[in-house]
């Protein structure tokens, strides 16, 4: 497993949904998980702490896509992005039911912040619809990454070989 390649792939990808987030803000969407994260740890809101929720949201994202590398490896044998996106359906179930929880671990919802409801449901229905479509898009980059590890592994060019 390229356990470097799984992890750069994840940020890559959970810099998209940061990017994606932040054009939806502009839209007016209410989507601001970078702020959520950082001030769950803070109790506070600022630039600052949307930068710290920012740096959570990358590690995470490296983190996460260690869990589809070692799907990639172990169950598929190989890894694109059409199997990333299959991937990002366990993921969204799981993620779904993570942010469903926050109200009740986030000590701002819902004084400051709105709880987001499970697969963002307090957002309406373009807030589901954004849920599923930023994992989807996630688990598309991690596995289209992830692939050209693999592809450069199996002709023996890699590090890996």
């Amino acid at each position: 497993m390229n356990y470097g390649r799984a992890f750069l792939a994840g940020v890559v990808g959970g810099a998209v949904m940061s990017v994606l987030m932040a054009l939806g803000r502009m839209m007016g969407m209410q989507i601001n998980l970078e702020m959520m994260l950082g001030s769950m740890v803070t109790a506070s809101m600022s630039t600052g702490v949307w930068i710290l929720g920012l740096v959570m949201h990358l590690i995470i994202s490296g983190l996460i896509a260690l869990a589809y590398a070692a799907g990639f490896e172990y169950v598929t044998h190989r890894a694109d992005w059409m199997i990333g996106v299959a991937f990002a359906i366990i993921h969204i179930l799981i993620a779904g039911v993570v942010v469903g929880m926050a109200a009740s671990m986030h000590p701002l919802i819902p004084q400051q912040i709105p709880a987001p409801g499970m697969f963002m449901a307090n957002m309406g229905t373009m807030g589901v619809i954004a849920f599923i479509m930023l994992h989807l898009i996630y688990g598309g980059i991690v596995g289209a990454m992830y692939q050209s590890a693999q592809t450069t592994r199996a002709y023996g060019t890699g590090a890996n070989s």
